[in-house]
């Protein structure tokens, strides 16, 4: 059956040319004969190498185990030739001046041990008193003689070439009188001897086997011991000797063959037993069996292809067959059935009879997605809303612990108390403390960034009081750190106009980041520039730069740009233990924009530190930091005070403030125990909470207003509630004041001292 051609209609060239460079069925198909028998083919040789490492470990484990066996050995001769030695040393005949029969005794170790001769040694007087041999290799090395004599302990020479030109191996005993050495006894053995410890393990012949003295010198080889008798092994083979008494390695033979050298020492003698593995035998199996995955794999693709070959041809007729039905449905016109051979291609034409239905099914799903889409919006947007709430109920619930610290703090302060702190020290709890509160708000802020709502107070401030607020907030992360921190600033007072709690925000939030990135013990500073206006320039006042620098881990160039981003976080992190919301940088920086500032970022590099420069301009001449009212410390006259609120902590300690003002104070801790009080009570002045059990402050302030004797009563509502819709929702219910928790002292008393004036002003009716 011979391809429909792509002729109809105007495109039908440009279609056939775009179609014939596209890879045909028979391409895709050897493609997957190709992806089915290649990722076979590794595999197989994956799992031969691992089978082959398998048996290689396996084969090293026991030609280690073979080395120890013989190192056991060698140990084991050398303690038959030391037995020996002293079984000669209990003889009574070597005190006799006639040695003879020593000698005798002496000669029948001959025949049982492979020894050349036995010599007797006087240390004192440094002569052989008998020796076995008539012309044998004398007494052995020095050294060993005079390491018997010292230790009192049997000794091995390592292989030396002896007075006949011989290389032997000398054994050597002490022989105590009287608690002393009198003699040595030593004994010559022959190294030839050791060969048969080579020969008994059946090593393979193209294994390389030896045995190495105290000195790693060769003493018994496998093959050519004549030529490498007496020599070392390579040096690098000799050091990894010395270094442990066993171990596995590549390494090259005296005699330049590539081998895994495995060795084991003796901790007892210091001699050692070598064995090296050719490389070729390890892998000779390995590369035989990849030849025949290789033979294997080159059949079986070409068979494949043929398959493909063949197969293809009888798919690509189907396909074609397919285009002119396609190609009427496109046309709107009537749909012949094709000529297919597989199932698949049948499927396909009867999909094309029902392809104009499917078509307004799917503009029926587009128009429901869409719907889908919109309503997913709108629950994002309502997700929004509940971020909003869930910050103000956070905010809430962190005011309300710190309500009652404040009060707590306020009532230390009060004269005439015992052990009362020194006044700096509660002046800097109280800063404290409010920094706390402010930092509460933070979480608002991130909303009020995005909504451009974010404001400040403009009040005259002293900048080095508000850097003084920083460092006290900074300091414990600082000395956790174990940072140097240099500050640096102009001694006179720098007037600025602002919010001195912001600022001190600013400040604290860079030093505590330069804390967190910088590794400990290192070096932070905070230097404080002053740049004056040109002569004769009297539109400016100047302008501060406040200079925060570490050598920290530093900013790198392509995270630079993007570092006061919201929720941008570069990965500075030692281990990322000190990453936080990415809110930080942001917030300040647009702090710093509200007191008409600019805050910008500069890092040499990764693990160069990094500078923040905070520019404010400098307070108009004249500006004057607000002095507080002396009347603030005048008494208040005697009210009647109500205070309610479910937090007991809170309710007693503002109690115990206003009782220490002289005031009358009934305290309830739920809305409807408040109402009956208010009612026999009749405060002046309440101080209320929102959310109270059994009734609500709302509702308590709409009964209190619609009581005749409580309609003057000052209210007062005490929250942690403190957004826009609040205040409005307390005043709507009735109350004069919206304050949100903690309630300052100043404020309390600035209420009272209000109340207390009103009262004067307009009597109560008696």
């Amino acid at each position: 059956m011979e391809p429909t051609p792509l002729s109809s209609g105007p495109h039908g060239p440009a279609r056939h040319s775009a179609a014939a460079r596209l890879p045909t069925i028979r391409f895709r198909l050897a493609l997957l004969v190709l992806s089915c028998v290649l990722p076979a083919a590794v595999v197989s040789g994956f799992l031969i190498y691992d089978h082959y490492r398998v048996e290689r470990s396996s084969l090293l484990t026991e030609a280690m185990s073979t080395a120890r066996s013989m190192v056991s050995v060698v140990d084991r001769d050398f303690d038959t030739v030391v037995t020996a030695l002293r079984t000669l040393s209990v003889s009574d005949d070597i005190d006799m001046p006639d040695r003879t029969e020593f000698r005798r005794q002496a000669s029948n170790v001959h025949a049982i041990l492979p020894i050349t001769e036995i010599v007797l040694y006087e240390p004192a007087s440094g002569r052989d008193l008998m020796n076995t041999a008539a012309a044998g290799q004398g007494m052995g090395p020095a050294g060993l003689l005079r390491q018997v004599v010292r230790t009192r302990q049997p000794g091995v020479s390592g292989l030396y070439r002896g007075a006949n030109g011989a290389m032997t191996i000398t054994v050597a005993v002490p022989i105590l009188r009287e608690g002393a050495v009198r003699y040595v006894l030593a004994a010559q053995v022959m190294p030839s001897a050791l060969n048969g410890i080579l020969t008994d393990q059946k090593i393979p012949d193209s294994w390389r086997a030896a045995i190495l003295d105290g000195d790693a010198f060769i003493v018994a080889r496998n093959l050519q011991i004549e030529q490498f008798q007496g020599r070392q092994p390579r040096p690098e083979v000799v050091a990894r000797v010395r270094q442990q008494l066993e171990d596995t390695f590549d390494s090259l033979t005296v005699d330049d063959v590539e081998v895994v050298t495995l060795y084991s020492r003796s901790p007892k003698s210091g001699w050692t037993v070598m064995l090296g593995v050719p490389h070729k035998n390890l892998t000779a199996g390995l590369l035989r069996t990849l030849e025949s995955l290789i033979v294997a794999t080159v059949v079986l693709l070409a068979m494949g292809f043929a398959m493909a070959w063949l197969v293809g041809g009888r798919i690509a007729q189907s396909v074609h067959a397919l285009i002119d039905p396609a190609t009427a449905l496109g046309a709107g016109e009537p749909v012949q059935p094709p000529r297919v051979d597989f199932r698949e291609a049948q499927q396909v034409a009867d999909s094309l009879e029902r392809a104009a239905q499917a078509l307004d099914e799917a503009r029926d799903r587009a128009a429901k997605e869409l719907r889908d889409r919109r309503a997913a919006q709108e629950a994002l947007q309502a997700a929004d809303v509940r971020k909003d709430e869930f910050l103000a109920t956070l905010a809430h619930e962190l005011r309300n612990p710190m309500a009652p610290l404040v009060n707590a703090l306020q009532i230390l302060r009060l004269p005439g108390r015992a052990a009362v702190p020194a006044a700096n020290v509660l002046d800097i709890m109280e800063r404290q403390l409010k920094q706390m509160v402010r930092l509460v708000d933070d979480l608002l802020d991130v909303s009020r960034i995005t909504t451009n709502k974010l404001g400040i107070r403009h009040e005259p401030l002293v900048l080095q009081d508000v850097v003084q607020h920083a460092l006290e907030t900074s300091a414990p992360l600082l000395q956790q750190r174990r940072h140097a921190l240099s500050v640096h600033q102009p001694e006179e007072p720098m007037l600025l106009t602002g919010d001195a709690t912001r600022l001190a925000q600013v400040f604290s939030n860079l030093l505590n980041n330069a804390a967190k990135y910088t590794p400990n013990g290192g070096r932070i500073a905070l230097d404080v520039f002053v740049r004056r206006p040109k002569a004769g320039d009297g539109a400016h006042q100047g302008q501060v730069r406040i200079e925060i620098s570490d050598n920290g881990i530093g900013i790198g160039a392509a995270a630079l740009p993007q570092v006061f981003d919201i929720f941008f976080q570069a990965d500075r992190s030692l281990g990322r233990s000190q990453a936080g919301l990415g809110i930080g940088l942001s917030l300040a920086r647009r702090l710093v924009e509200l007191h008409g500032g600019t805050l910008t970022a500069a890092s040499p590099g990764e693990g160069l530190g990094s500078t923040f420069a905070i520019e404010l301009p400098v307070a108009a001449i004249g500006a004057q930091v607000r002095v507080p009212d002396e009347r603030a410390a005048m008494p208040i006259a005697p009210l009647r005070v109500l205070v309610a609120d479910d937090n007991v902590d809170h309710a007693n300690t503002l109690r115990t403030l206003l009782l220490a003002a002289g005031q009358q104070v009934q305290v309830c801790y739920d809305g409807l125990s408040a109402l009956r009080c208010a009612e026999a009570f009749e405060p002046q002045i309440a101080f209320l909470d929102i959310g109270m059990p059994r009734l609500d402050g709302y509702e308590l302030a709409r009964r209190l207003r619609a009581d005749p004797q409580l309609r003057d009563c000052t209210l007062v509502a005490v929250t942690g509630w403190g957004q826009q819709q609040d205040q409005q929702r307390s005043r709507a219910a009735g109350f004069d004041h919206h304050i949100v928790k903690p309630l300052q002292l100043a404020q309390l008393n600035e209420l009272l001292r209000a109340r207390a004036l009103a009262t004067v002003a307009t009597p109560e009716t008696q």
